[in-house]
């Protein structure tokens, strides 16, 4: 593991690997490929007319959703040693733009969380 800190190129791409089957993900649900949205469907959630993930849904989104910090950790972590040692930040462009691009990524998630389920905890009836 400290080898893969060490190289901020190998860094940088293992970052942006961890958080490619999440962006997979995502694109498959956007666009509606279909011989991959259904299996996605059938494979994630319990059939019947209110369809729900089931277990194996939930570890598979909560397992896909822990990869984008590891992978934010991972790529922010040589440009955090640079700016200690006082290279600044510019030193490693792509793990910065990686880093960059993850946080805003982690962040827009959280939003959106936030903001679908704030009447809920505002106490809104039925605001599910």
């Amino acid at each position: 593991m400290e080898n893969i800190m060490l190289n901020h190129k190998s860094a940088a791409l293992i970052g942006f690997l961890l958080a490619m089957p999440l962006a997979i993900l995502l694109f498959i649900e956007i666009s509606g490929i279909e011989p991959l949205h259904s299996f996605l469907v059938a494979l994630t959630t319990e059939a019947g007319n209110n369809p729900r993930l089931n277990t194996f849904g939930k570890i598979f989104m909560v397992g896909t959703l822990l990869l984008l910090p590891l992978g934010f950790i991972i790529s922010f972590a040589p440009v955090a040693r640079n700016v200690r040692a006082g290279y600044g930040f510019t030193a490693n462009p792509v793990n910065l733009l990686t880093a960059a691009a993850l946080f805003t990524f982690i962040s827009t998630l959280v939003t959106g969380f936030v903001i679908d389920q704030y009447p809920c905890w505002m106490g809104v009836p039925n605001c599910d």
